[in-house]
């Protein structure tokens, strides 16, 4: 590869699955919830006596590597993801076990997959906790698979849980106890910022969502945030052919934007039949459907003018060397995904935490995730784990930054992100105006 090969160039060459950006299947990946997926689940049990590195446990004297779980999608809907999410956290094993490791431990990854699905999530997740002992989980990319393991698994168990792709609100005002964090942006920023998109040119808007907890959690953001006159809030269910009654009631006042909060399969076929409709005004597309699909599956036409709001990639050198020592370390692999990155970040984040905690014990560990991550403290990032690990030795203060930009958690357990407003213009999505993190929390 060129020295002087950009960021983009290189990312142009791969299948790039882009969070909150271009390839709608991203936007999708976090959003997804039970409803999209199947109906209810399984309840998890309680956790079975472990080893010292179980959620509970200790660990701090002990020399067996630490284990972490991790519930990602190897099949279903969402398998894409789960290799290269899985490839970065074994990047971020090598990195911190040539290091030393957190207590002076090396780091392994116990891996199982969801299937994309909640009730195969829980199983999963029961497996990890209950019979592998993990002392954390990180997982899964379906917002609606995250919460089934949380409710179910997670918090329960009282085991630190980490999310790098899952987006849905709902997240942030789950009864957690501060268990569970997060290194993907909260759909609520995008909510807000389409919000301000409408706001800027007109008075009433309506919304169109998704009738499920991430629809209706982003409704809710948006009708909270927009300043004019909301005319109607239509949920809708998807896998309809026709969504006729929907529009009709959407648009029975005539307002003059739409903000549309749902799936490329759903929204291709609603612009289509808005278009033909004549309906008239305008629409903000939710972050799932700036996808190039959804352009020629409705024709650029027809989309051109439409606006939509994705996260703002991150960008530097901790994120140009991880995408590179990437591609060095997986040549074959034609998938790269952001999550990537926030996987990275989610398990390096976590193993300082556990250091600085002396502890696996995930109520102590959990104290410590915004020490390490959040200021003050001298930032250290990509690859510097070992001299974040001194500097706490050495009573020191940290603030880890990873390739993901800087992972500093909320009292959600959550982290913000840069917001891109973005135009279709001539066929294509182009960016227009970016929206810092701290407008919008």
């Amino acid at each position: 590869m060129a020295q002087d090969d950009t960021f983009a160039d290189r990312l142009r060459r791969r299948r790039f699955l882009r969070l909150g950006g271009a390839v709608g299947a991203a936007g999708l990946a976090g959003c997804l919830n039970q409803g999209e997926l199947q109906g209810e689940t399984d309840d998890g049990g309680d956790q079975t006596d472990g080893d010292d590195d179980g959620g509970g446990g200790g660990g701090g004297g002990s020399s067996d590597p630490i284990q972490v779980g991790t519930a990602i999608p190897f099949s279903g809907d969402l398998s894409d993801f789960g290799e290269p999410m899985l490839n970065a956290m074994q990047m971020a094993v090598e990195d911190i076990n040539a290091a030393g490791g957190p207590l002076g431990r090396e780091v392994e990854i116990v891996d199982e997959d969801t299937g994309t699905d909640p009730t195969q999530g829980v199983n999963a997740a029961n497996k990890l906790v209950e019979t592998d002992g993990v002392s954390g989980v990180i997982g899964a990319v379906s917002s609606g698979v995250t919460i089934s393991i949380a409710q179910s698994v997670t918090i329960p168990n009282e085991v630190l849980h980490i999310t790098s792709a899952s987006s849905s609100p709902s997240i942030s005002t789950l009864d957690d106890d501060d268990y569970v964090f997060r290194t993907r942006t909260n759909d609520r920023f995008v909510a807000k910022v389409m919000a301000r998109i409408i706001q800027e040119q007109a008075d009433s808007a309506a919304v169109i969502y998704v009738n499920n907890d991430f629809g209706q959690a982003l409704a809710d953001t948006f009708e909270a945030t927009f300043e004019g006159t909301t005319t109607a809030t239509v949920g809708y269910s998807s896998g309809q052919s026709s969504y006729d009654q929907i529009l009709s009631e959407a648009f029975s006042d005539d307002p003059e934007f739409v903000a549309f909060a749902g799936y490329p399969e759903s929204g291709t076929t609603m612009l289509s039949q808005w278009n033909e409709g004549g309906y008239g005004g305008n629409w903000v597309l939710h972050t799932s459907m700036l996808s190039e699909d959804v352009i020629s599956n409705v024709g650029a036409d027809i989309i051109d003018g439409m606006y939509g709001v994705r996260t703002q990639p991150p960008t530097g050198g901790a994120t140009d060397s991880f995408v590179s020592d990437y591609e060095s370390a997986y040549p074959d692999t034609d998938v790269f995904s952001p999550y990537s990155w926030n996987s990275y970040d989610a398990l390096v984040s976590y193993c300082l935490a556990v250091h600085a905690a002396g502890t696996t014990d995930s109520a102590a560990v959990k104290e410590e995730m915004r020490t390490v991550s959040n200021p003050p403290g001298d930032t250290y990032s990509y690859a510097e784990f070992g001299d974040a690990v001194a500097a706490l030795d050495d009573g020191s203060e940290i603030d880890y930054s990873g390739p993901s930009g800087n992972v500093n958690y909320d009292d959600n357990g959550d982290v913000a992100s840069d917001m891109v407003v973005v135009e279709v213009v001539d066929g294509e999505f182009q960016d227009q105006e970016v929206i810092p993190a701290d407008e919008l929390v």
